[in-house]
């Protein structure tokens, strides 16, 4: 058994490690590598002194490297839709007529035959179209390269034209 000063050096010893703020010591210190490219600053390149007066200083015009932000998939949109003699905003339109239709069903085939997009994809760069409707599009495009395409026709009565034919031909035959 420990004797009553030890007790008290003990307590005093809980106490102190109690009281005092607690020291927090990573449990995996993170060693960071050294990068080994160093980048230098854009500001840091030195300003040509040559700084032109008049125009007569510049001399021969410089050529600028243009930047083309187009990609495939727009090249195609922009043929498609030169094409149809529509305007790019024409793809994400809301109008359900035959002429925005054609538009988007061929840009929809192309797209996924010529650069192998998803259908979700597509989708998304036809004004965020369901898949399936890009699906649908997709199919009757290939059906119109395959059959031809044949502008719908509507019959404004409910009689078909076969009916009315043999109406007529009923009608003749009873005349003559």
């Amino acid at each position: 058994m420990k004797t009553l000063e030890e007790l008290h050096a003990h307590y005093k010893a809980v106490r102190a490690r109690l009281d005092s703020p607690a020291k927090k010591e990573p449990a995996v210190r993170l060693v960071y590598p050294e990068p080994t490219v160093v980048y230098p600053d854009p500001l840091d390149f030195p300003v040509s002194p040559f700084v032109p007066d008049t125009v007569e200083d510049v001399g021969e015009p410089v050529a600028v490297p243009t930047v083309t932000t187009e990609t495939p998939a727009r090249k195609i949109l922009m043929e498609v839709a030169e094409k149809h003699g529509m305007p790019l905003t024409a793809f994400r339109s809301k109008s359900r007529t035959m002429p925005f239709i054609n538009l988007r069903h061929e840009a929809c085939y192309r797209l996924s035959t010529e650069l192998g997009f998803s259908l979700m994809q597509i989708g998304r760069l036809m004004g965020n179209r369901d898949h399936t409707t890009v699906l649908n599009a997709i199919r009757r495009h290939k059906k119109i390269l395959v059959e031809g395409y044949r502008p719908k026709t509507r019959i404004k009565s409910g009689v078909s034209n076969a009916c009315v034919t043999k109406v007529e031909m009923q009608a003749q035959n009873d005349r003559g």
